[in-house]
């Protein structure tokens, strides 16, 4: 079989699935192109070729595994943040597009108020904490999570972007533990997109197929937002920065209000409340 008569195949075989926002034609090109070690651009040029029987049938077990909701990042241990694919498996959240809203959110205090000391809550896959060490030579971070698979995740991808010039496994320091029970060192800016889903929240079968304890935050969905929020206000932190749930304004502009944080809301790219930063 031709490269281009099997991507045909995987399409139309893919558009038999009820995912949503499924994109059969990139998906089996990123796929076919995984399986390859090459590009997309390579299998457009190359498409009259023939595949490989054994290159065939692993393809295909990837597409059986997409269609039936398995995550592509999964498949291919790949994930897009910020311009730069970082490594991914199942015992870590998919970094979304969103979340780089909540690193725009804090640069201007970054570089107005000459931040060093920076936390962040749930790391996972160390998207969040890389990029921003990346960003911003003279800040160190402390990367919390309360998986240690997901600290491994977070460790091979510290490994990956690390250079003698950036020199990521110094800046960036790994911990295991609950939000900040551990960090001992003043924190001047604390970071975190946290489990915010609520327990009986409907979510696409390939959503759940993520760690649980990055998606959900409680019975509301807003628990451990507010246990944040709570730890901040008694350690002092000057500026707090969260992704939340698109519902959960209201309750968080209180909670942080009443701790005596003046915080602004930001809106995702749907136009949808999705997070804040707070100072105090």
């Amino acid at each position: 079989m031709k490269i281009n008569e099997a991507l045909l195949k995987a399409k139309k075989y893919l558009l038999q699935s009820s995912i949503i926002n499924l994109r059969p034609s990139l998906e089996s090109e990123i796929l076919l192109a995984y399986v390859l070690k090459t590009t997309r651009e390579w299998l457009h040029t190359w498409g009259d070729q023939l595949l490989h029987e054994d290159d065939f049938e692993k393809f295909w077990h990837y597409i059986e595994l997409r269609k039936n909701n398995y995550p592509v990042e999964y498949i291919t241990h790949q994930a897009g943040f910020y311009s730069k694919n970082f490594y991914v498996n199942s015992n870590v959240l998919i970094p979304r597009p969103e979340t780089e809203l909540l690193i725009n959110s804090v640069d201007f205090f970054i570089q107005h108020y000459q931040l060093k000391n920076i936390v962040e809550i749930g790391t996972g896959s160390g998207a969040i904490a890389i990029t921003l060490a990346l960003k911003y030579p003279d800040i160190n971070i402390i990367a919390t999570d309360i998986s240690l698979q997901a600290l491994e995740v977070a460790q091979v991808n510290i490994e990956k972007f690390h250079t003698t010039q950036n020199n990521l496994k110094n800046k960036i320091t790994l911990l295991h533990t609950n939000l900040i029970d551990s960090v001992q060192n003043d924190i001047d800016l604390l970071i975190s997109n946290p489990p915010y889903i609520a327990k009986d929240y409907p979510l696409e079968p390939h959503v759940l197929l993520e760690p649980h304890t990055a998606l959900f935050g409680g019975e509301r969905g807003y628990e451990i937002l507010l246990q944040i929020i709570q730890e901040s206000q008694k350690r002092g932190v000057r500026f707090l920065a969260c992704e939340m749930g698109y519902d959960q304004k209201e309750v968080l502009q209180n909670a942080l209000t009443e701790v005596g944080y003046k915080a602004d809301f930001y809106k995702d790219f749907a136009g949808i409340d999705r997070g804040f930063v707070a100072q105090k």
